[in-house]
């Protein structure tokens, strides 16, 4: 089942004073406050989404947080193209490239002229995929047997992972620390993906410099232990 993703993000600051700033490291660490499940309901009721919620306290000590929406230029690009003899380099135009995958491969739509007619191309072009696009990183872990294993949505659904960005933090563009509380919600249909398995949640936040916070990995729990009361839309 593919994912109707929507993110939706809440940045609750503390910016110690002038006077009394501590000194955290450059590295952002991260703490799990609350996680949680929620069905939206809309304005008229016939439709439900999905929701999953995840509070963290975090810490910085230079304050180079957050990502504008509209940086995609590297290192932030969502991805890397190959050119081949000033072309990008498509599925199937060597054998060394990889069975077509959701991963490798990206459907690229273009309007052309032909004549007096427009003519819409397709093409797959082969991508190396860029995980430093992303600034908040939220990984599934399923467990099979005994093990939990990471729930591939590339693999699994031919879509993008959960991860996401929040925006810039530090708007003033000083070098300062920072700490507060970061809210990052997710709509897609979990309900239906991860009804019955049981499941642990991975999470991890990166500042600007492309430095990697602490891991958090939440206990294991099912979608029923976690849900609160349905709101309206």
């Amino acid at each position: 089942m593919v994912k109707n993703p929507l993110w939706f993000l809440l940045i609750f600051l503390g910016l110690s004073a002038c006077t009394e700033r501590p000194t955290f490291p450059i590295t952002p660490s991260i703490e799990l406050k609350e996680f949680y499940f929620r069905t939206i309901e809309s304005p008229d009721g016939k439709n439900l989404r999905d929701s999953i919620v995840i509070k963290v306290n975090f810490r910085d000590g230079d304050g180079d947080l957050g990502l504008a929406a509209t940086e995609t230029n590297p290192p932030y690009h969502l991805y890397d193209v190959i050119v081949n003899n000033g072309d990008t380099l498509k599925y199937g135009d060597n054998d060394t490239l990889p069975d077509y995958n959701c991963f490798n491969y990206e459907i690229i739509t273009r309007t052309t002229s032909v004549g007096d007619s427009l003519v819409v191309l397709v093409d797959t072009i082969y991508v190396i995929r860029n995980i430093n696009h992303y600034n908040f990183f939220l990984t599934f872990l399923v467990k099979e047997g005994d093990e939990f294993v990471e729930f591939n949505t590339y693999d699994r659904l031919c879509a993008p992972p959960f991860h996401g960005r929040f925006f810039i933090l530090n708007t003033a563009g000083d070098i300062r620390p920072l700490e507060g509380e970061l809210q990052y919600g997710f709509i897609s249909s979990f309900r239906l993906l991860f009804r019955y398995e049981t499941l642990k949640l991975k999470i991890q936040i990166q500042d600007r410099a492309l430095h990697r916070s602490n891991e958090i990995i939440t206990d294991e729990f099912v979608i029923d232990d976690i849900v609160r009361p349905p709101t309206g839309g």
